[in-house]
């Protein structure tokens, strides 16, 4: 029953994820955009529902062993 809760709140937890991503990703590019605006957010984008979904899973795994 947590699992499915935990892949439910996938999507919730990839959308909070986002301007921490794009923080992340401005900064690790030295303040700069080298392929544009658009490029950055197409990779976050791209890594944002695998961030919600390991969080999620270690969260979920974590509170199951509890």
């Amino acid at each position: 029953m947590i699992r499915s809760f935990g892949v439910t709140l996938v999507a919730v937890s990839g959308r909070v994820a986002v301007p921490v991503l794009l923080l992340t990703y401005y900064t690790l590019n030295g303040f700069s955009l080298p392929g544009g605006r658009e490029k950055m957010v197409e990779e976050v984008l791209n890594v944002n529902i695998w961030v919600g979904l390991i969080v999620n899973f270690i969260i979920v795994e974590y509170l199951n062993q509890k």
